[in-house]
Formats: structure tokens, sequence, C-alpha cells
């Protein structure tokens, strides 16, 4: 059974890799002229990236020190976020590559053929110069322009990282501003008459943990609160961690009121951080 485990984990990660392989290709190989700081930089991003990544998940799940899983937490996470849009962006940009390349060969001009040179010059007689000789005047090269294939890269690249970073930084931040009140009503043909209007506050997905603490809790109790539910549903992943390093940050949830009562119900990530220690022991 090990042996299955590891064989399977070896696969996981040589797919994992092969998928981060082809991400900074396109990213990073394909959009740099030549090995140089921005290849060299780029490369350095999709190592430190996954490392911390891989950092990350080990010190949450080991139990790590809170301080550790907290000054890993952001940029561990925040590059998984990221890794999750970056490859379908990538892929999408498959699409548009053979599309713009081709736009670019219909719209590129005709180059004229060079002039003749005559084969013979006739130079006028006269003194020679005197002095050393100067030799042919210098004649300052333009810098060659990108290549199609390059300008290509650059463009379909750097609007796959646009994409992927402005997904990842919109949603981070609606996620530190808070949460948002949804109404939804739900008719129902059989439902007494006395419990018409009934308001049943419902959420989930909390997730405090390294990232959202106590001010984050603080901002869904006053939320839900402000609504003024007949009832309170807190259905599932409301913590990633243990009991010590969350109980402060839980700590506001005690303010939670509604006429009828709170109500949790654990979720998977509650099962990953041992929601088992906290069940009293059976007779």
């Amino acid at each position: 059974m090990v042996i299955v485990f590891a064989l399977v984990a070896l696969a996981v990660l040589a797919v994992v890799a092969a998928l981060y392989r082809y991400v900074w290709r396109r990213l990073v190989r394909d959009t740099t002229a030549a090995p140089g700081r921005a290849r060299r930089t780029g490369t350095a991003v999709f190592v430190a990236g996954p490392a911390l990544m891989i950092a990350a998940l080990v010190a949450e799940r080991s139990g790590a020190p809170f301080w550790l899983q907290r000054t890993l937490a952001w940029p561990g996470f925040l590059w998984m976020a990221l890794s999750v849009y970056l490859l379908p962006a990538v892929l999408a940009g498959e699409v548009v590559r053979p599309l713009l390349r081709r736009l670019l060969e219909r719209r590129a001009p005709v180059t004229p053929a060079p002039a003749a040179v005559p084969a013979e010059t006739t130079v006028p007689a006269g003194p020679a110069p005197s002095g050393p000789d100067p030799g042919p005047d210098p004649v300052q090269a333009p810098s060659p322009a990108p290549s199609r294939r390059l300008f290509v890269s650059r463009v379909v690249g750097g609007a796959a990282a646009t994409a992927a970073l402005g997904t990842v930084g919109y949603g981070t931040y609606g996620v530190l501003r808070g949460p948002r009140v949804k109404h939804v009503t739900v008719p129902l043909a059989k439902l007494p008459r006395g419990a018409d209007g009934f308001r049943i506050a419902v959420v989930s997905d909390i997730h405090l943990g390294p990232i959202l603490g106590r001010g984050f809790a603080q901002k869904v109790v006053d939320t839900i609160n402000a609504t003024q539910p007949d009832l309170i549903a807190v259905v599932g992943d409301l913590v990633d961690g243990s009991v010590k390093d969350l109980g402060p940050a839980a700590a506001p949830l005690a303010q939670l009121r509604a006429r009828h009562g709170a109500y949790f119900v654990t979720g998977n990530h509650e099962y990953f951080s041992g929601a088992e220690l906290g069940v009293p022991p059976g007779p």
C-alpha cells in the first residue's frame, strides 16, 4: 500500500512539474530573446513559487509554529492561486497565438529588392590624402527588432500573465474586503403560514487560518448580525488549523445573534485540521 501511494505521489509530482515547465517555457523562455537577467529572474520566480507553496502546505498540515505558517502562507498560497489561473490562461493563448501570427504576416510590408551595385567604381585621379588612413567611416548599426515569433510570444504571454494576476488580485481584494450579503427567496408550497418570511443566514468557507484571522471573523459576524436573521447556519470550512492557533481568531463568532440560535456543520477542512480531536469520547 505504501509503495502504491509513493508511486501515485511521484506520478502526480511529475505531472505538476511538467505543467510548470510548460508554463515557464511560454512565459519566460519564449518571451526572452536570449539568456540574460530577465530569463534568470523569471526562472527564479518559477522555482521559488512552487517551493514556497509546498512549504506553506507542509507547515500547515504538520502543525508547524503558527508564526512560521503565517510567514509562508501569503506567498505560498497566493502562488497556488496564481498557478490555478496561469495554466488555463496560457492554454487559451495557444488558440490566439497562430491567429495573431497569421495577422502579422498579412500586415507585414513587402521588402523591396536591394539596388544593384556596379561592379567597378572609377576613382578620380588626384593627390593621395596625407596622413594615416582613417579607415572606413563608422556606421551606427540599428538595434535589431524582435522577430515576429518573439513579438507574438510576448503579447500572448503578457496577456495571460495579466489576466491571471488581475483575477487573483481582484479575488484577494474581495476576500479581504469582507463578505457581501446576497438575498435569496426560497418559495415552499407547504410552508406553514407562521414561518412565512423566516430568515436564515447561511455562511460557508470562512477559512480562518494563517491568512484570515480575528479581524476577518469580526467582519463576518458584523455582516451576519446586521441582517437580523432568525437562524444562523455556518455550513463548513470555518478553519484551517488547530484550536490552539485559531481559538483567538474564532472568538468573535460568540457574538453571533439570532432568535433561533446559530449552528455549525463541519466541513472537509475541519477534518483536515483534526476535527475529531474536539469530539468527546463515547461512553
